[in-house]
């Protein structure tokens, strides 16, 4: 029996699903901050871009205090850009393996959107702080020419939203990626990024296990701590559990490296 283009697609794609950018993450997680950001210890003058683009391989809920979370996991990269010094501009980053937001945020972000709808299963979701882009958009069937226009316009989309926009930190995980047996190893902590979880805990990078060099406070993030074991569910407390998420988000990262950060850059 002859196999259809779209299996072949989908095939094609490995794990691949969907690529998750919030281009505003102080407006997202932290509009209310009045503090100062500061960097080596050093007041920060103005940050233009805080940003984070995430590959999931799957998501999970968390309940806590009666409120329901939504915690993505794979992999992904925090990034600013950012001045200490007026007309100096600099750029960080750190690259996280998750990211856990309240599930009502998550909500907003999908419902109050721009419908841009390609069916079947061509949805992009466009919030002004949370995009969605579907990887099967950039490879639709060869013989169909609805197909065909739906690419065009996935890949503009794509062009202004993504590439343009926030090209170093794509590269940036792009070239991180391409290490993807990193991301199994028993020194690479898991490392997820936390819009609000309590009213104590808003705007973190929260650690498996304390990483010295990783936890270098970053302009855009309140504070990156290391007790991600005494705040999650039991689970996450087994090595074996924690031993599944990194080969899963190491296998999502080989995939996004070799087959998903081509076919955007090649938009």
């Amino acid at each position: 029996m002859r196999r259809s283009s779209l299996d072949t697609t989908t095939r094609a794609l490995g794990r691949l699903k969907s690529l998750i950018v919030i281009s505003d993450w102080i407006n997202f997680a932290d509009n209310n901050f009045k503090g100062k950001w500061n960097y080596k210890t050093q007041d920060v003058v103005f940050i233009d871009t805080t940003s984070v683009i995430l590959v999931p391989v799957d998501f999970t809920r968390i309940l806590k205090n009666g409120e329901s979370f939504i915690l993505l996991y794979g992999a992904g990269i925090y990034w600013t850009r950012f001045s200490v010094i007026k007309r100096a501009i600099t750029t960080d980053s750190r690259f996280i393996t998750g990211l856990l937001i309240p599930e009502k945020q998550w909500l907003d972000c999908h419902f109050n959107t721009e419908p841009f709808i390609f069916p079947p299963m061509h949805n992009f979701i466009i919030n002004d702080f949370l995009q969605e882009f579907p990887f099967n958009a950039l490879r639709p069937r060869e013989d169909d020419i609805d197909g065909a226009r739906r690419r065009a316009f996935g890949r503009g989309l794509i062009l202004a939203q993504l590439v343009f926009p926030l090209k170093e930190s794509l590269m940036l995980l792009k070239k991180a990626t391409e290490r993807y047996e990193n991301f199994d190893a028993p020194d690479s902590p898991m490392r997820i990024l936390i819009s609000e979880f309590t009213s104590e805990i808003k705007n973190e990078i929260i650690i498996e296990k304390p990483q010295s060099d990783y936890q270098v406070m970053i302009p855009g993030i309140r504070n990156i701590k290391s007790n991600l074991l005494e705040i999650f569910p039991e689970k996450w407390k087994t090595e074996i559990y924690l031993r599944g998420l990194r080969r899963d988000i190491a296998h999502i990262a080989k995939d996004f490296a070799f087959i998903g950060a081509p076919l955007i850059l090649r938009s």
